[in-house]
């Protein structure tokens, strides 16, 4: 595949590291072509800060979803350890089931802080999340010029002409000796 050079494209980014303001520039040959261009790269350069800024949050958050989930399902399975043995043994009265059930109380209240303390760290993992995913705001949308921006043709033609007159001006004076004695060639 071939680019002819009218369909060459040329993209500049200035980035102000103070204010963390991104300038993107597009140039092509039709105007709309790049104002399309320079909103996809607006919209692919913020998915990708987006990614790129908040990735390790990401792996984190979804580390304390899988200790959340698993808190959760301990915690129910203890829960229901201890009702089912609190059902089967409620008239009982002999130690060893007293211990038993104290041993599943005890059980079943540290499931519960467990689940309590993940649940506050996916809380913070969710807001350390929405901490780093950074805000973009677009100053100015890509614009669409009214009229030509590219070379001024007008302005070429003259200074062309101009340098056309000089030029044949300087050659029929030299080549009628009008010109040499002004030089001081002899």
């Amino acid at each position: 595949m071939t680019i002819r050079p009218e369909e060459m494209t040329n993209f500049t980014f200035k980035i102000d590291k103070k204010t963390n303001l991104i300038d993107i520039d597009v140039t092509a040959q039709d105007p709309y072509v790049a104002a399309m261009l320079a909103d996809s790269v607006k919209t692919r350069l913020q998915a990708f800060l987006t990614d790129y800024r908040t990735n390790k949050a990401r792996h984190d958050l979804a580390y304390a979803e899988k200790l959340y989930k698993e808190a959760k399902h301990d915690y129910g399975r203890s829960r229901q350890l201890y009702g089912d043995f609190m059902d089967h043994n409620q008239d009982v009265i002999l130690e060893s089931v007293r211990q038993k059930q104290i041993d599943l109380e005890n059980e079943a209240q540290l499931m519960y802080n467990n689940y309590t303390a993940v649940s506050a760290q996916l809380l913070a993992a969710k807001a350390k999340v929405q901490q780093e995913t950074p805000a973009f705001t677009t100053l100015q949308s890509a614009t669409v010029p009214l009229g030509k921006t590219g070379p001024k043709g007008k302005l070429i033609v003259l200074i062309c002409l101009f340098l056309a007159a000089l030029g044949t001006t300087i050659y029929v004076l030299f080549k009628e000796k009008q010109l040499k004695p002004l030089l001081g060639l002899s």
